[in-house]
């Protein structure tokens, strides 16, 4: 699987089933490699009638691989090989399991009611309302060396409502009612609202995945927005999504099973549930070509601790 081309952000990823056995290997690794309850693999039964010495050598290849992981780990990170062992070890969790919400922004939690019920006014203004007050919500933020800005982006803006105003045009039953939305806003709550424009706001997101062509040939658009970039835009529909599904928010740090720690950068979503891959940056070695991005499952990622996983 692969995210959409239009605008450059992804290139293929390997294909499953081509791969090289050590890489398959390396790949496929178990999260209780890296600390947790033990578990059996698959190629070879916990069999006691097994010769000691025979038992001792077939399981010694999942000791070498978390060794071999803890190593790349700690070249990368600059850390040395007992903290990127803890590290592992500490509180991961598989990239299919619980929740990373974008950041608090705490001038936004201090807002007051009059404030608050202002800005769920504006979400419930579809389509350009809502649009704004997205990019209010979810504002840029640095990811990291290596990564660079995510949920950025000038133009993300009129993406947004241009995207909102596409999926309205040709989904009308998406859309809520105007008064439904218009009593609700009255509450102050922008997750009220949120979860009344659930499908419309996922309908968008699968729009996004289709790429700019695909909604600048649908609308009459200005000349200067016939060529953007619309990662930011998919960023910050990654970021509303998680709010009501379980999953991981682009800017989240996770380690590969290789053991190479990266940062999701994206999602892929299905039509219903959580992310069913998520696209990550691979940090490099000192000295290595920039990382492209690759598309991975999320039973293949391990989210590190202290990211406000729920």
């Amino acid at each position: 699987m692969r995210l959409p081309e239009p605008d450059g952000m992804l290139t293929p990823s390997v294909t499953r089933g081509q791969e090289a056995p050590t890489q398959r290997a390396e790949w496929m690794l178990p999260a209780s490699l890296f600390g947790g309850e033990r578990e059996a693999s698959p190629e070879v039964p916990m069999d006691d009638s097994q010769p000691p010495n025979d038992r001792h050598r077939r399981q010694s290849v999942p000791g070498r691989a978390r060794k071999r992981a803890i190593r790349l780990h700690a070249a990368c990170t600059g850390v040395s090989y007992t903290i990127a062992a803890r590290r592992l070890a500490a509180g991961t969790i598989n990239a299919d399991q619980g929740r990373t919400l974008y950041p608090a922004d705490a001038t936004r939690s201090r807002r007051t009611l009059a404030e608050r019920i202002a800005d769920a006014r504006l979400a419930a203004d579809l389509p350009h309302g809502r649009a704004a007050h997205l990019i209010e919500r979810f504002p840029p933020r640095d990811g990291g060396p290596g990564v660079g800005t995510l949920y950025g982006g000038s133009a993300r803006q009129d993406v947004l409502g241009q995207a909102y105003t596409l999926v309205v045009d040709e989904r009308p039953d998406l859309e809520p009612s105007a008064i439904d939305l218009a009593w609700q806003a009255e509450s102050g709550e922008e997750t009220v609202l949120d979860t009344a424009c659930a499908q419309l706001d996922r309908a968008v997101r699968l729009l996004l995945d289709e790429g700019w062509e695909r909604i600048a040939s649908a609308l009459p658009l200005s000349p200067q927005l016939l060529d953007v970039r619309i990662d930011g835009a998919r960023q910050i529909m990654d970021a509303l999504l998680v709010v009501s599904e379980d999953g991981h928010v682009p800017g989240t740090r996770v380690v590969m099973l290789s053991g190479r720690p990266a940062t999701i950068v994206g999602a892929k979503w299905a039509l219903t549930g959580p992310p069913i891959a998520y696209a990550v940056r691979p940090h490099g070695l000192a000295g290595e070509a920039p990382a492209v991005d690759v598309l991975v499952p999320p039973h293949e990622l391990l989210v590190l601790a202290g990211q406000g996983t729920e």
